[in-house]
């Protein structure tokens, strides 16, 4: 049986602290990568301990704002481990994503993902987790099908959660290392659970969330919905999905820009289409704008210029010569 391994960024100054811990993590589990929002308030520690054929490790992390672990193709290429991860969430939540799955872990639920191949997780909040490491070949002959069940919860509910919870503090409590003669009942009974989990036969698969495509999805419809509300805001978005500003945030990463700069190139978009649709000729390119939740017609057509390449007047009088129907000049 190994030892006890105790890491802390605490007392590091704050620019070390993200480059320390991902070396750390990366020794203790597989290597990846790690990105912090707020790395300057980043505080984190973990106790890892070895029991028998496995590993527990136990994290804490505060002032992180969202943290962002991936595991590329190229370490996946270049590592040697044949290991499968699985998160028991503690407190807070985590985002697992693998081999187009993707789940959300709340409080007593957990999860396993393959080191053989990439992965993402997110946590957006402070949280605790433990994280076991388990040899692939182990936990194959436990639950055969493993392979096809990673970034998938386990509820809470279920009796397999609830005794892997109980287990993992158990072997995470105190300082000391535990006895010699008690890590493998330790290490049998937390592979028991997990094993327990992962071949349903005591209640629960966690229902689906919705993935970050599907959530994507429903937030642009949202604000389809709601472009002429002028008070469509980011945290008013992230109130009316449940969500933190710095996951909406982190989620419109993906597109290439911020959610902010998103909404106003949907209002111009909207705008454009209606100096080009005949149905709207009567309306004033200043009820257009403010019906596509602009408040300010001059920051309106300043916008459309530098977008389009000519003011909405222009826009709309050669817009409605293309298609033979008049001017189309009303202000």
């Amino acid at each position: 049986m190994g030892h006890d391994r105790a890491f802390s960024t605490l007392h590091l100054p704050p620019g070390q602290r993200v480059a320390r811990w991902t070396e750390a993590a990366s020794d203790r589990f597989v290597e990846s990568g790690f990105k912090v929002q707020d790395p300057d308030r980043f505080v984190a520690s973990m106790l890892h301990r070895d029991l028998a054929e496995l590993s527990v490790t136990r994290i804490t992390s505060v002032g992180h704002g969202f943290k962002h672990i991936t595991r590329s193709q190229r370490q996946v290429a270049r590592a040697h481990e044949d290991f499968f991860l699985v998160s028991v969430q503690l407190e807070g939540s985590c985002w697992i994503a693998q081999g187009g799955r993707e789940t959300r872990l709340a409080p007593g639920q957990f999860a396993i993902y393959d080191t053989r191949r990439p992965y993402e997780l997110l946590l957006e909040e402070d949280y605790q987790q433990a994280v076991l490491r388990i040899p692939c070949s182990t936990l194959q002959a436990l639950a055969p099908d493993c392979d096809a069940q990673t970034a998938q919860a386990i509820a809470a509910a279920s009796t397999s959660a609830r005794r892997l919870i109980r287990q993992v503090r158990e072997a995470c409590s105190g300082t000391g290392v535990p006895h010699p003669a008690t890590a493998p009942a330790m290490a049998t009974a937390l592979l028991g659970a997990v094993g327990s989990g992962l071949r349903g036969d005591t209640g629960g698969r966690a229902p689906t969330p919705h993935s970050r495509r599907a959530l994507l999805a429903r937030i642009k419809a949202h604000v389809a919905t709601h472009l002429g509300d002028p008070q469509l805001t980011v945290p008013g978005i992230a109130t009316a999905f449940g969500l933190s500003t710095s996951y909406l945030h982190q989620l419109f990463r993906t597109e290439g820009s911020t959610l902010e700069r998103w909404i106003w190139a949907q209002r111009l978009a909207a705008c454009e289409r209606a100096l080009n649709d005949p149905r709207a000729a009567r309306q004033t390119l200043t009820q257009i704008a403010y019906s596509h939740g602009f408040s300010d017609a001059a920051h309106f057509s300043r916008s459309f210029q530098q977008r389009y390449g000519a003011s909405p007047r222009e826009y709309r009088k050669s817009a409605a010569a293309a298609l033979g129907t008049g001017p189309g000049t009303r202000e």
